[in-house]
Order: C-alpha cells, then structure tokens, then sequence
C-alpha cells in the first residue's frame, strides 16, 4: 500500500525527519548568534540605538525584567496579531523553511547572514540530490515490479505465462522430476521444451523470454557475467559429482586422499574463485545495481557533505564576527581586538537575557544608563519606532 515509501530504506526516512530537526534548530540557532543574522542584528541594533522608541523598549525591558520580544507596546489588537517580527527565524518558521524544500517551496522568511544562506544552500543541494535519487530509484521499483515476472520457485513456472520453460533432454535432471512423487514437477517436466544442447539452451536464454533449468553449477558458469539473466536456486534435484573407477581400483584411495588434501587446502575454493568469478559478475552484484532501497550506508556521502557542510557554517559566523568588529573598528578607531571583545561581551549578555533569560534586571538597567550616556553626548534624536 506503501510503496512510494520503498525506494529508501525505514532507517533513511526517519535519519531525513531527525535531518529536519536538526537543520531547523541549526537555522534559528545561526539566527541568534550571527551578528548579521535577522535576530542578532536587531537585538544589537535595540541594545545600542539611541532613537526614543529604542530607548522606551530598553526602559520596559529593564521595568519588567524580560526580554526584548517581550517589550513591544500595541495600540490596537490587530498590531499584537502580527507580532514583532524580532524572532523571524524562529524554530517555527525554520522547520517550515526546512521542510518546504522538498516540494520545491519556500516561506516568505529567509536567511540574512551569510552563514545561513550558506547553511541554507547547502541544506537544499542535500535536498536536491535525494529527490533525484528518490524520483529515480522509485521509476526503476515500479518499472522492475511491473515490467518483471517474479519466479522464486519451480512451482510458480505453472502460475505464469509470460515465459516459457525448457531442459536439456536424456539427463538425469529430467529422469528425476518425472518420477518425483511431486506432481508439479511431473507437469513441468512434461511441458518443457526439450532442448538438444546445453548452447542452444544459453542462447535461448539470451535472446527472449525463457528459463532454463539445469545444475546450478552449470548454469552459473555458462551465464556469468551476463547482467540481464537472474540465476534463481531452488534447492531442488541437487546433483553431486563423482568420479567413475573400476571396483577395487588402485586408485581409489589415492584420489580420495587428494581431493581430501585438496579441500582441506582451499584448492577447490580457489579453483572455483578463478573459473565462476569475473570483474563483469562483480559489476552486476554491485551495491547500487542490485538493490532497489537505498540504506543508510549507501547514502553515507551525501550526508557527509551535509555535516561538512554544517560546520563551514559556524566558521562562517566566526568570520561574520570578524567583519563587524572590522566595521566597528573603522567607525570608533578602538582597535579590532577591543571591537572584536565587546562584541563577543555583547552576544554573551544577548543569549543570557534574550535565549535564557537570566540576568536581565542588572544587566538590562546597566545597559539604559550607558546608552542614555551615550545619547547625551551624540545629542542625536529621533522618533523612530521599532
């Protein structure tokens, strides 16, 4: 009932929704800690600007002991319906963007900071690859289950009609199913063609729709290598090989300790190795040929880059820090690493009092005196409101 499910396997359908989680909380977490981020920009931007409505958000803050999300002021309900908008990435909105990739659909919200969009980019090129491979893998399952006739046993030779059936005539194989107590096996016997050689049965094999039963040994040999036949073992009519001597020979006991030395040496192994094993059999049994659910190990590369990819983007933020104390720098001649100081001191009082609320009422009434301070010796005005 399920089958579009059946091109990857469970365990990638539940790593894709934890992949969902992760990524989302990854996003609102860039958000906030990014100084160019939507969040952390507008927290720095309230903290420092010296326009009154800045100042009257500060000063509510500092009254109330609470966060800066939590300061804004409606005249009229309609206002409090549409919020803030300091918080635009939050986790809602950054699952909603995560999780819409997979149609091809976006929210309105995007990413500012650079590291996001590169998380972003990332996260979508991951998005991309598996739904090619999603989209292929599920065309080759429906194409395989419809266009192919599933033959596991000797019986279900009787339940088709899309193929035709044969063995080589005169063998030993044949004797054995047309005395079986079986009587599937009598009526399979009794409806095969009856081939003349074991090429003609081959070639029959290669060139239209036909089974041909005989030894699994000799059938394997003489098809390996071949990738459009499919060899299927029925454990029935297992035939063992011997060597034909004399009552009494001689050499009875001398080829019987050979072989046994044989055996025991990994000779016979090896000999079948080197005569039944080829680069071609081994092209067809490959992980992506011969399955089609793909598993988490298959797909190990493609979360792999995600992961590197991840990480590229809290160096990204780093380098974002760097590049507004620069700024800082060239506005107020404080040196980079004075910047680059207060700027670190300012996201850690930000995700104290913004992420976890803690130490808001200090923290907060230190930072309206200082930018009143500071207002007073700009002596700038404005009637902005945030």
């Amino acid at each position: 009932m399920f089958f579009f499910l059946d091109p990857f396997d469970k365990w990638v359908w539940l790593t894709i929704l934890g992949l969902i989680v992760v990524i989302a909380v990854l996003m609102t977490f860039l958000s906030k800690l990014s100084p160019l981020g939507s969040f952390g920009k507008k927290i720095h931007t309230m903290r420092t600007c010296s326009c009154s409505g800045c100042g009257l958000r500060r000063e509510i803050k500092a009254t109330k002991q609470c966060r800066f999300q939590d300061t804004m002021t409606h005249d009229c309900l309609m206002d409090e319906t549409i919020g803030d908008e300091l918080d635009d990435l939050s986790f809602n909105n950054s699952t909603w963007l995560i999780g819409t990739g997979f149609v091809m659909q976006g929210p309105d919200t995007l990413p500012t900071a650079p590291s996001e969009r590169f998380l972003l980019f990332v996260w979508w090129l991951f998005v991309m690859i598996l739904t090619s491979m999603y989209t292929a893998n599920l065309t080759a399952h429906l194409t395989l289950d419809h266009a192919s006739v599933k033959i596991t046993t000797l019986e279900d030779l009787l339940t088709q009609k899309d193929y035709s059936w044969g063995l080589i005539k005169d063998r030993n194989l044949e004797s054995m199913m047309l005395s079986h107590e079986n009587e599937d096996y009598k009526r399979i016997a009794e409806k095969a063609e009856k081939m003349t050689g074991l090429d003609d049965s081959i070639a029959r094999v290669k060139k239209s729709e036909f089974v041909f039963i005989d030894d699994n040994s000799i059938v394997e040999y003489n098809l390996r290598g071949y990738c459009q036949a499919k060899i299927i073992k029925t454990g029935k009519f297992n035939n063992h090989w011997a060597f034909g001597i004399h009552i009494n020979s001689p050499y009875e006991a001398f080829i019987n300790n050979l072989l046994l030395r044989y055996r025991e040496e990994g000779w016979l192994t090896d000999k079948y190795q080197e005569w039944y094993s080829t680069d071609s059999k081994a092209a067809c049994s490959s992980p992506l040929s011969s399955q089609t659910t793909f598993d988490v190990p298959v797909l190990t590369g493609l979360f792999l880059i995600l992961g590197v990819g991840t990480l590229l983007s809290f160096v990204g933020v780093f380098m974002e820090m760097l590049y507004v104390a620069h700024k800082d720098n060239l506005r107020t001649g404080s040196g980079l690493t004075s910047c680059l100081k207060k700027r670190v001191r300012s996201k850690y009082l930000e995700i104290n009092e913004e992420w976890f609320a803690r130490g808001t009422k200090i923290r907060s009434r230190s930072n309206v005196i200082s930018v009143q301070e500071n207002d007073a010796a700009l002596n700038t005005h404005t009637s902005a409101k945030i």
